[in-house]
């Protein structure tokens, strides 16, 4: 037992594997993110109210929008953002064209060449893995509630190994992600690096309860995903 308790509660160990090596395949993404808002008086920028932060980590700085036009787009290319709100320029020159309320889309084929995209589409899922997790274990002081919660998160945890090899060959440096993280990856480092205090609380509680023995076979459960996801590297 104490083994597990240790390898959860150092985070970075956990990260040095994870963070490297989730996802391998690139799906397609296509959804709408929002609406446009207002505009300068030329209509060469916008500002897009985001309609949900569930994808928030997709836009970046950098990162190109579309209104669609048919089979064609007017595109957008963000600039800043704050909050529900991104200020984003118009590339094309038919930008007067845009009007108050049009449904603003992200799409994956537009953003292919950002560097790391995969990498923070898998840091967003991780980062809600655990937050869904320690709030469980946080809300919750039933054992059988408790152990669902372990289990769950180590099925959740377990789906990712058959892609980790692919995420590994591809971004070797990601193994230093804990010590060095990348520039793109720096806000999704800082958020998980936030978690860390609320994860130990989290698995001290699990600790105190571990004489119960759904407990005890969560705890067993978690720890065996954790070395087969070790062994991969």
């Amino acid at each position: 037992m104490k083994k597990i308790i240790t390898g959860i509660f150092i985070l970075s160990f956990i990260l040095s594997f994870l963070l490297s090596a989730l996802y391998g395949k690139d799906s397609k993404d296509e959804f709408i993110i929002g609406k446009t808002e207002f505009s300068n008086k030329n209509g060469s920028e916008w500002i897009v109210t985001v309609n949900s932060t569930d994808k928030k980590y997709m836009l970046k700085t950098g990162a190109l929008l579309a209104i669609k036009r048919g089979d064609k787009h007017i595109v957008l290319k963000i600039n800043d953002s704050d909050g529900k709100y991104l200020k984003c320029a118009a590339v094309n020159k038919n930008s007067d064209a845009i009007k108050y309320g049009e449904d603003v889309y992200y799409l994956d084929s537009m953003n292919s060449n950002i560097k790391y995209k995969d990498a923070e589409r898998i840091l967003a899922e991780l980062i809600k893995l655990y937050q869904d997790f320690i709030l469980k274990i946080e809300s919750n002081d039933d054992p059988l509630i408790i152990s669902t919660a372990m289990k769950e998160f180590s099925s959740s945890l377990g789906s990712l190994i058959p892609e980790m090899k692919r995420i590994n060959d591809k971004y070797p440096e990601l193994k230093n992600f804990n010590i060095d993280p990348p520039d793109e990856l720096k806000n999704e480092s800082d958020m998980l690096e936030a978690l860390e205090p609320r994860l130990k609380e989290a698995f001290f509680k699990i600790k105190i309860l571990s004489e119960d023995k759904n407990i005890k076979k969560a705890m067993d459960d978690l720890h065996n995903t954790l070395l087969k996801m070790d062994n991969i590297n």
